[in-house]
C-alpha cells in the first residue's frame, strides 16, 4: 500500500486506502558513511534537524544543494493529478539526495519531508564545487547518481510495462 498525500500550506492529509505500484527506495550512499568520506565532507557541510513533518525541498522550487542523512527518515513524492502527492522512496541514514540539482540547476523534482525528527547535512553549490575534487568524494556521488539512474530507467520500465498491461486487449475484445 503506498501513501497518497495532499498538502496545503504545509499541512498534510493522508489517504492511505490508495493502492498502486511503489517502486524500490533507494540503498545508502556505499561508502558514504565512512568516517574518512565524513571528514572531507564535514568542513563544506551545515547540519540542518528538522521537525516531523517539515519539508526541506519543494517540488519545483530552486534547489542547490546536496543533502545526506545522517540520523531519520524522510519521504520523496510528487504531485499526481493535482492536489495528490505520490510517495516515490524512503530515505535513511546514509542516502542522499540534491546533487543532481547541484550539477544541472533546475527546480526539485520532488517534495522531501521528515518523516520523524531528522538530521541532515546540507552543501552548498560553493562546498560542492570544492569536494568534487577529492576522488573520494567525486567516486561516492558517481556511484549515487549512477544508482539514481538506474533506479530511474528500472521505474520507466515498470510504467511502460504496467501501461501496456492495461492497454492489452484480451482475445475476442475489439
Amino acid at each position: 500500500m503506498c501513501t497518497l498525500m495532499t498538502r496545503s500550506h504545509g499541512s498534510t492529509r493522508e489517504n492511505k486506502s490508495a493502492t498502486h505500484y511503489r517502486p524500490p527506495s533507494p540503498d545508502p550512499i556505499p561508502g558514504v558513511m565512512e568516517t574518512t568520506l565524513l571528514d572531507a565532507i564535514e568542513p563544506f557541510a551545515t547540519e540542518v534537524h528538522l521537525a516531523p513533518g517539515q519539508v526541506v525541498v519543494w517540488e519545483g522550487q530552486p534547489q542547490d544543494a546536496w543533502f545526506i542523512v545522517l540520523h531519520g527518515k524522510l519521504s520523496v513524492s510528487q504531485v499526481v493529478r493535482g492536489e495528490l502527492e505520490s510517495v516515490l522512496a524512503e530515505l535513511g541514514p546514509g542516502a542522499s539526495f540534491g546533487e543532481l540539482s547541484v550539477f544541472n540547476p533546475a527546480p526539485a523534482a520532488a517534495t522531501v519531508t521528515a518523516e520523524g525528527r531528522v538530521v541532515l547535512w546540507k552543501v552548498e553549490r560553493r562546498g560542492m564545487d570544492k569536494l568534487v575534487g577529492d576522488p573520494d568524494v567525486a567516486w561516492v556521488l558517481l556511484k549515487s547518481l549512477a544508482g539514481k539512474v538506474r533506479m530511474a530507467n528500472a521505474r520507466l520500465v515498470e510504467a511502460v510495462r504496467w501501461s501496456l498491461d492495461s492497454a492489452a486487449i484480451e482475445p475476442g475484445e475489439s
